[in-house]
């Protein structure tokens, strides 16, 4: 869909009157299940779009690269967006083509998206999202030659941190004057709310996670974190958020014990996921493999105390203790206790929720992330036309707020 309609602006024909032109200042986001079904690619993807929106940026046109229903059916999804965008590109309304990627398929649909961009002289930029590219780039020549090409043929690649980029630059070989960090960045969810109250001493907590139900995101361990709290005696209730095996981990629940204290929501929509953010005591996410987790920066934003694994970004923006309890992957006993003494400790619990709003504030702001996109943008601009009218304003202010970042 496109977020805007075609902005135009008059053109001079020699010998002709004047007529009108669309303008070359297009961003086109080639991204997997659009906005509503690329989870949090996609939820990344419409943040951007709205600030951009408010910000009077470039128009945004949004290409659905996967669908959201069956896998047999993403061939003809993507036949259609390279359709599509190829009509875009050779009508020359867009500048450049960003390109959300994450691991295993992904990487053939868009090194489909990068070629033909590079055949209409589009620039492009390839965003890595994928929380297990390096399983996947090691798993075998066909993965480490389709990502090779693709990082080499893209004009830029932003990663999500330190850990992306040196990985790229040692094993894939990237380019690293083409890489750019950008840790993801989220609207603030907690702007209205003043400071969290602690749990009185013997409360019931309320625990919520917001994730595709998984191994990978470690929800077999959050249950089993939950059956050894029930067992020690402390009282909790448990939301959880998300689409994937919701049969299986409620088969789960209920084999240890745990059916009664846990409600499974199915997937939901953002305004919803704001508002548990808003209204829970705690934040779990005890990933196995992660990017960096948009949920944790939504729920900084907000106050919310967030137990989580070292895995991806995560270590590199938080710190144990300090803005977030950091437990060990696959430890159910080691979560167990966090989310005891985090419900027991006001001051812990006090320190984590203002450490982490104080955080988000500094780094992972939504204006100053859109900004710095628009710089990269900017720098692979090769036409001489400016995206737009703004652009350039907010690209100069852009490298004041990536050196924040």
């Amino acid at each position: 869909m496109d977020s805007k309609t075609d902005s135009q602006k008059p053109a001079r024909n020699r010998g002709s009157p004047q007529k009108k032109i669309p303008q070359k200042n297009a961003i086109v986001f080639a991204t997997p299940g659009a906005l509503d079904g690329g989870g949090g690619i996609g939820r990344m993807t419409g943040y951007v779009v709205d600030q951009f929106e408010k910000a009077g940026a470039p128009r945004s046109i949004i290409l659905d690269t996967r669908g959201t229903g069956s896998v047999l059916l993403s061939p003809f999804y993507l036949g259609v967006t390279l359709a599509r965008m190829a009509w875009i590109l050779a009508l020359r309304r867009a500048s450049v083509v960003h390109i959300n990627v994450s691991e295993r398929a992904s990487f053939l649909r868009k090194a489909a998206v990068q070629a033909v961009a590079g055949l209409m002289g589009c620039p492009t930029v390839v965003h890595l999202h994928g929380a297990s590219f390096v399983e996947y780039f090691e798993g075998g020549i066909f993965a480490r030659a389709i990502s090779r090409w693709l990082f080499n043929r893209c004009g830029r690649v932003v990663v999500l941190g330190d850990n992306w980029r040196d990985y790229l630059v040692q094993s894939v070989r990237t380019d690293p004057r083409k890489i750019r960090v950008l840790y993801n960045a989220v609207p603030d969810v907690g702007a209205d709310l003043a400071s969290r109250t602690p749990p009185e001493p013997g409360a019931v907590l309320s625990l919520l996670v917001l994730a595709n139900l998984s191994e990978r995101k470690g929800i077999g361990t959050l249950l089993r974190a939950c059956a050894l709290l029930k067992e020690r005696g402390q009282p909790f209730h448990l939301t959880i958020g998300g689409g994937g095996d919701i049969d299986g981990y409620r088969a789960m629940a209920a084999g240890l014990g745990v059916a009664e204290e846990c409600r499974f929501l199915g997937w939901i929509g953002r305004e919803e996921a704001h508002a548990h953010i808003r209204s829970h005591d705690m934040l779990l996410l005890p990933s196995t493999h992660e990017g960096l987790p948009m949920v944790i920066l939504e729920a900084l934003s907000a106050r919310l105390p967030v137990i989580t694994t070292p895995v991806g970004s995560i270590p590199e923006v938080l710190a144990d203790g300090e803005t977030a309890r950091i437990i060990p992957v696959n430890d159910a006993g080691a979560l167990a206790d966090a989310i005891a003494q985090v419900g027991r400790d006001p001051v812990l619990y006090g320190r984590l929720a203002e450490n982490g709003r104080r955080l988000f504030l500094k780094q992972f702001v939504i204006d100053a992330y859109a900004k710095s996109l628009l710089a990269i943008y900017q720098e692979l601009d090769r036409s001489g036309t400016e995206l737009s009218g703004e652009l350039d304003k907010l690209a100069e202010s852009a490298a004041a707020a990536s050196k924040r970042r």
